[in-house]
């Protein structure tokens, strides 16, 4: 949890390193914005520390007299984008490989209340099918050509939950399970996705993201880009 000015921000990351790295990008921005260093505090379980962030992206402890010193000999503090990996300042606004926005962002707002573009599913009773049902077409980010299904399992090595299609998927820092994500098309012919209970969540590539809870179908429109693990993959209906 981040809290600025009495304010919590719930945040979310695939690791303890990213999660640390995006929160101190975060407080980065607002000393851009204040044109000066921001002090801030870091508590865990056992310690708190007291820590200041300079414009420029160095990190330092404030000293037992509660001053923040010179920034003498500091390097600015780096971390991987949340989409491509690509290490690169905190400061950046942009990610110097993939030109996602925010490439450190870890504030998130958690999907909950029907979205524009991802709503939870309830579960149709009686709606009939379509007389021709549209298949899926994934664009996935390690893949070299899209691949055309009616359903999908998509993992490492996916199993194929309730017959749905394995597509293994190449990951390059296995941040994918397994089986990480379930695809479908639903009678009323929309696209139906699902954390398969994965261990780096499944969230939308959007500004800022929002995160699908485990084994709840969540409807999202075509095109949606959505981000498992260290891989991206576009939705689109055909």
């Amino acid at each position: 949890m981040l809290t600025i000015n009495k304010t919590d921000r719930l945040c979310h990351a695939a690791s303890v390193d990213a999660l640390r790295t995006g929160m101190i990008a975060r407080c980065a921005v607002i000393a851009q914005q204040l044109r000066r260093p921001v002090r801030f505090e870091v508590t865990d379980d056992t310690q708190t520390w007291q820590l200041a962030i300079r414009p420029e992206g160095y990190v330092q402890l404030i000293d037992d007299a509660g001053k923040i010193p010179p920034a003498d000999g500091l390097t600015v503090h780096t971390g991987p984008c949340r989409i491509c990996r690509h290490t690169q300042p905190i400061t950046a606004a942009k990610c110097e490989q993939c030109g996602i926005a925010g490439p450190h962002r870890v504030d998130v707002q958690v999907v909950g209340p029907p979205a524009e573009h991802v709503i939870e599913q309830t579960p149709p009773t009686g709606t009939p099918a379509p007389a021709t049902r549209p298949t899926l077409r994934l664009f996935l980010s390690t893949a070299h050509e899209p691949v055309d299904v009616d359903s999908a399992a998509i993992g490492r090595r996916p199993e194929p939950v309730d017959g749905r299609r394995p597509i293994a998927v190449h990951s390059p820092g296995r941040m994918l399970s397994r089986t990480h994500a379930l695809v479908d098309v639903d009678n009323a012919g929309q696209i139906l996705v699902t954390d398969h209970h994965s261990g780096n969540g499944v969230q939308t590539a959007t500004e800022p993201p929002m995160i699908f809870q485990p084994g709840r179908p969540y409807v999202v429109q075509p095109g949606t880009t959505l981000v498992l693990g260290d891989v991206t993959c576009r939705i689109e209906l055909r």
